[in-house]
């Protein structure tokens, strides 16, 4: 998955931005839940505050006058997660929970490494679609 550089941000709703991508990707990212789940974004409730949004001067950030700011790894790979492009690594523990697998095991299933599988838990790689795809065949297979 492609992180790149960011080349225009606009405010397009209530705690919501649209990305464009030095690679010609426009993508939507909506930031009301994470902002709702960390008290130190509290500024950004502000409609005026958020309202502010602006790329940093080398595009791998957006930031505001608060002082926060976001890069452009994790806004890409939120902006992938939210449409489907990526798997959260909340839904992908979530599928390991669910079919009570090891890192081991989880890996055996889906053709990975253990490696690969210990990277997506801890959100160091986005989980990629084909990964989510594959969990919904093998959960499909398995209620077969």
């Amino acid at each position: 998955m492609s992180i790149g550089i960011i080349t225009a941000v606009t405010v397009s709703g209530d705690r919501a931005i649209t990305l464009t991508w030095d690679d010609g990707e426009i993508a939507p990212v909506n930031l009301a839940a994470t902002i709702a789940a960390l008290k130190a974004l509290a500024p950004l409730t502000d409609p005026v505050e958020f309202s502010q949004a602006r790329l940093s001067h080398d595009g791998w950030s957006v930031e505001w006058p608060s002082g926060i700011d976001f890069g452009a790894p994790q806004l890409r790979r939120w902006a992938h997660e939210q449409s489907g492009k990526a798997m959260p690594p909340a839904l992908f523990r979530a599928w390991i929970d669910r079919h009570h697998f090891t890192l081991d095991r989880a890996a055996e299933a889906l053709g990975l490494s253990r490696r690969t599988v210990a990277y997506y838990l801890s959100g160091e790689q986005p989980v990629p679609r084909t990964v989510m795809l594959a969990t919904v065949g093998f959960d499909r297979q398995q209620a077969a």
